[in-house]
Parts: C-alpha cells; structure tokens; sequence
C-alpha cells in the first residue's frame, strides 16, 4: 500500500520481517545438524510501505501481535527488515522497550551521558542539557540510583526526559506512556504536543485513539503485518474502531454480558495526591427514578476541586447505552468555550433542552481535563444512571428532526417541467 506522500523525514518502502519459530531448541539443533527445514515462518511485516513529512505525527494502531513493536524498532535501527528499505532523515529518539537502553549496574546520571553519547551529543552538549534533563524526570536524589533499582515508571521517566530532551528530528514512542502516574504523563503529553507543533517528527504507537488523535495528523493500521489503513488520523481510526466492533460483534455468545465501552482514554489514576478530583455528578431534578421520555429536558451537573488554582480546565462527557454503544459526547474545549480558572472548586451544568434518545438505559461517562482538553485529571462513570421510555414502541435510538411532503408526484412534477425549459 502506498502513501500519496513521495518522499518524507521517515519513509519505508515493501519493509518486511519474517522470524522463525522453533517447536523445541531441538528442532533448531536439529536443524543445524541435519541442514532440513525444521521451523515455520512467523510473518511479522509484510511489504509495509509509507512516508512521513517533517513536522508530523504518524500513529501507529492494531491489535496486539500485529507487528507495531515490529516496524518501530526497525525504524530505531534495533532489528534489521528481511525484505524492503527504510529511511530515517536526521537524529533519532526512540522509547521502545522500558529501560532497554540502560545500563542497569549505572546510576541514572551515568546512563543519561552515555545515552546522550549514543545519540550523538558531545559532552559540552550533554553539560549543557543535564538540568533539564535532570529536573524534568523528577528522580531526585534517585538520579544517582543504579537503574537496575528503578521501578518501570521510574525508567519512564528518565528515557523519555533523555529522548526529548535531546532535541530529535525524529521522536519513537511505543507503548511507553501507559505506565507512570497521571501528573508525569500530563507532562509527557505537553512535551509531545510542543515537540510536533515546533516541526519534530513523531511515530507513536498506542491503544488509546483519543491520544493518537490529538498528536497524530496520520495513521498506520496494521493488521496481521500487513497495512489495513493509511491516511488522515480520523479516517483511519473510524474504520478501526468499526473492525473492532464488528469483531466483538462477532465474538458475543448469547447470554453473555456486554461491557460497557469506555467514553475516552484510560482515567489517571485516583490518589489524595492528584492534583484535581471530581466531587460531585448529578442529573438536574430528573424525572421519577431516572425516567425521562423523549424530548423532556435533560440537565447534568458536575463538581470539582483543586487545591491550585492557577490549573485550568475543560470538561467532557459521554452517554453510553449500556451495551457499550456510544450514543454521542459533548466538550467544552470542542465547543470554543475558554478553560476554567482562578479558583479552587467548580461547577458546571450541561443542558440539552430536548432530549432526543428514544429508549434505553444509559452510561455516563464524565472527564475532567487540562487545558489542551488532552490529559484526564479524574473520571466518573456512572452505570444505567438514566432511562428513557418512549409512550408507544418506536424504532431506532434517536428521534430525528425531519419533514414530510405527501403532495411529492406534484413537486416532483414542477421541477421537471422546469428543466425542460
């Protein structure tokens, strides 16, 4: 599959990676000894084409096994490909395999110079860059820890104030944001953000779309090593998630209870260190046990707090039906409106005059964002917290505004006598 971009920053043409799988070590003895086949072929890649331009974002999605790890530590120049070409155009930063770059018996000032070394930076350049490093992985007094103590968060930390700070042309990410607290990966979003907005390249690989949305203008959809969808990040994740669920579609035995799909990405998560919590959600004097019927007002009310005022903030939330089907979402970062501030507890309602759900029971999903409407400070949800009944049984989910004409055959006349004129 070829992309519509000739030539890029970063650009793979027919990359292929075939491993072989051995049933036993025997087998590969076995091999080497008799000189016959005693392996199959394991295709991770197969002839994976595209190009990324300077100053884009590129995010890489599929399920697991379908060969994301694969491409990217091709691209780090970590594996080779068995088949194909790749060209990556100026200096590279990868966070891979946590702590994988390490040397665990050095201390984390001893590994950040030699990763520096190995990047290319002289020591003038890595004495100039040590501060910032040092003081935006937090470590502390861990700094000088050998690494092989550090927690895999801890590692985190230190290869991704390495690989930004750095200053790469091309940044790769993979995975590698899905463990640390949720202040750290605030940070980490920030600089990623700040790092494509100034002209950087970024691959990055994750399961939460709404990430790969907001950093990404591309995407990449693997599947089986092979690439299933290449384009703008909206396209290709649309058709991704409609793979999904399909397949879960697929897969439902009757008698088996739907999980509720989640509104968004992953919640931080809750501690009394966070430095914004949800306080309080509630329906706006809801009819009798959370009955509503179609076109009835329906109003929702959320509190929060913080103990820094100087933080700002959006809101999201979404309505679920209770088999997971998401029914629609609302933002106030997507709406134009300015974020919250100057303060230490909140309020905001949600209002939509004419509820135009038809029936079912519902999920809410509720978000407390940053400022950028990107990281997620807390989340509620709130299980088959509202139904809606209609006064007699009527097909679908959604009452639509719509209009009849039951006099059609003489419009339909008019306008044809207009275009034989």
């Amino acid at each position: 599959m070829h992309d519509d971009v000739s030539e890029g920053v970063v650009a793979a043409d027919g990359l292929t990676k075939t491993y072989r799988v051995y049933g036993t070590p025997w087998d590969r003895l076995g091999e080497l000894v008799t000189r016959r086949p005693r392996h199959r072929q394991f295709h991770a890649l197969e002839g994976v084409t595209f190009a990324l331009p300077r100053g884009e974002g590129l995010a890489l999605i599929g399920e697991n096994g379908a060969g994301k790890s694969t491409l990217l530590k091709i691209l780090a120049g970590i594996t080779a490909p068995t088949a194909g070409s790749f060209s990556v155009r100026g200096k590279v930063a990868s966070i891979l395999e946590l702590g994988s770059g390490f040397h665990p018996e050095f201390t984390g000032r001893q590994n950040v110079v030699l990763n520096a070394a190995m990047l290319g930076l002289s020591q003038e350049e890595v004495r100039r860059k040590m501060p910032d490093i040092l003081a935006f992985s937090e470590l502390g007094e861990f700094i000088d820890q050998p690494v092989k103590v550090y927690s895999t968060g801890m590692a985190m930390r230190l290869g991704f104030s390495i690989a930004t700070q750095v200053e790469p042309d091309v940044l790769i990410i993979d995975e590698a944001l899905s463990v640390g607290d949720g202040y750290f990966q605030k940070k980490c979003m920030d600089r990623l953000r700040v790092f494509v907005q100034g002209g950087g390249t970024l691959l990055f690989c994750s399961h939460a779309m709404y990430y790969v949305s907001a950093f990404c203008q591309r995407a990449l959809w693997l599947r089986n090593g092979r690439a299933e969808g290449l384009g703008p990040v909206a396209d290709v994740v649309r058709d991704y998630e409609n793979f999904l669920v399909a397949k879960s579609a697929q897969s439902e035995q009757p008698g088996q209870s739907v999980q509720p799909a989640a509104a968004g990405p992953a919640p931080a998560p809750r501690s009394s260190g966070m430095p914004a919590r949800i306080a309080a959600v509630r329906l706006v004097e809801p009819a009798t046990d959370g009955l509503y019927r179609p076109g009835e007002e329906w109003e929702l009310e959320v509190e929060w707090e913080t103990p820094d005022p100087r933080l700002e903030f959006h809101l999201g939330v979404g309505i679920n039906r209770v088999d997971g089907v998401e029914v629609c979402s609302f933002a106030t970062h997507q709406d134009g409106l300015p974020p919250r501030s100057g303060d230490t507890r909140y309020a905001a309602r949600l209002r939509i005059p004419a509820l135009p759900l038809i029936k079912g029971e519902f999920t809410l999903y509720i978000f407390l964002l940053d400022e950028e409407g990107l990281h997620i400070y807390d989340q509620r949800v709130l299980p088959n917290v509202f139904t809606v009944h209609s006064p007699s049984y009527t097909f679908g989910l959604v009452r639509v505004d719509h209009a009849w004409d039951l006099d059609a055959r003489r419009v339909s006349s008019v306008q044809r006598s207009v275009a034989r004129r």
